[in-house]
């Protein structure tokens, strides 16, 4: 079965999730240098994210290749945890009576490119979770059969 064009958008909305995820990172990390410097805590950091976000391409390159657990892991990881992590905080912000761009980007000199990044990064995850369940989705991984152990 030809993989479905919902599959293919849906991978490439992951691949822009992705890109924005780094994208947080290089404005946070930038932020850093300009405030105070880069520490262990900061390279730590960018340690622990370069894994994630490898380990998140790995699971949209197998979701792409139809693979039904890469589907499952894509929305438990990055649909959800991944997703309640970038937004509650911000929530949390908002309640207590941050501004907007504030509670999204920071007050920062890169407040404003963080927020614009972070929606955008929020679209994409909203936009890939919703493709990657759409009905023709669906219908792919239900027809695909399972792989045959060697």
């Amino acid at each position: 079965m030809e993989t479905p064009d919902s599959v293919r958008q849906s991978a490439l909305l992951w691949t822009v999730a992705v890109a924005a995820g780094i994208i947080e990172t290089v404005l946070a990390v930038s932020e850093a240098a300009l405030e105070s410097g880069l520490d262990n805590g900061v390279y730590l950091n960018i340690g622990v994210r370069a894994l994630v976000y490898a380990g998140a391409m790995a699971l949209v390159f197998a979701f792409a290749g139809g693979r039904r657990w890469a589907r499952t892991s894509l929305a438990v990881l990055l649909s959800v945890i991944g997703l309640a992590s970038m937004v509650v905080p911000s929530a949390a912000e908002l309640a207590g009576g941050e501004a907007l761009i504030a509670a999204v980007g920071g007050d920062g000199e890169f407040a404003l490119a963080f927020f614009v990044t972070r929606l955008a990064h929020l679209a994409a995850v909203l936009l890939a979770t919703g493709l990657m369940f759409s009905k023709s989705a669906n219908r792919y991984f239900a027809k695909r059969p399972a792989p045959v152990p060697a």
